[in-house]
């Protein structure tokens, strides 16, 4: 018998964990939609040891929802809900972005820049699963340049609870916007305006979180509907 040693399980469950909030922030998966621990394993290529470990952290979290026969589920998303979770986001993220703009260097600029036209080219391209990705990479890199980790943390945790109504964005929303948001956020860091950066963070948030909780049900339920582009289903969408 094998006994793997406890650093290497420990060094597996913190990538399993990972992974998994990067796909939950990312907008992975819909809301209600059920997971199971040997699907979630094969599309990570690890055991199910370290990956029932990152599950029992993200429920702890909040992330994910405890169901039946081994699975879990992303959490059900109703308007009353992203409508609180809209107004944290908004005091949190706009708190890091009027941080960012006090500390970002050219090199900082620089990146932010080409982070914007990779989510340029994926929406051009219509791949909803990479532009949501470079989404949250734009913003993170906002936020990283508080230099303030523990609002970061804050914020990742707000973003897992959000993460997968972002499809819903696809294609009305955003084929609809009439603003270059990220350059916007851009430009207001660019010119050390902390007060701008902060607008602009809000309004991006309030405005997208908003329209999601207006496409709720009579009964307040906010609905997934299958996701546009080159998005694929199920737990293999890891890769």
């Amino acid at each position: 018998m094998v006994v793997t040693p406890l650093a290497e399980l420990e060094t597996r469950g913190n990538e399993a964990y990972e992974a998994l909030r990067r796909a939950l922030i990312s907008g992975r998966f819909v809301p209600g939609q059920k997971l199971t621990l040997r699907a979630l394993a094969g599309a990570l290529g690890m055991s199910v040891t370290p990956v029932r470990e990152a599950i029992h952290r993200l429920t702890a979290e909040r992330a994910l929802e405890a169901s039946a026969n081994r699975s879990v589920r992303i959490p059900p998303m109703t308007r009353a809900k992203i409508l609180e979770l809209r107004d944290i986001r908004i005091t949190n993220e706009g708190l890091a972005a009027a941080r960012a703009a006090k500390n970002a260097t050219t090199d900082e600029i620089r990146q932010l820049r080409q982070l914007a036209l990779e989510i340029v080219a994926a929406r051009a391209r219509e791949d909803v699963a990479a532009d949501i990705a470079k989404l949250a990479d734009f913003h993170f890199a906002v936020y990283r340049l508080s230099h303030m980790p523990q609002l970061v943390q804050l914020i990742e945790s707000l973003w897992l609870q959000t993460g997968s109504c972002l499809h819903l964005l696809f294609p009305d929303y955003m084929g609809a916007l009439k603003h270059d948001r990220c350059g916007q956020i851009i430009r207001a860091i660019e010119a050390g305006d902390a007060e701008g950066a902060r607008r602009a963070v809000a309004s991006d948030i309030g405005a997208a979180l908003t329209y999601i909780a207006d496409l709720a049900d009579q009964n307040g339920i906010v609905h997934p509907r299958p996701r546009p582009g080159r998005r694929r289903e199920g737990a293999s969408s890891l890769e």
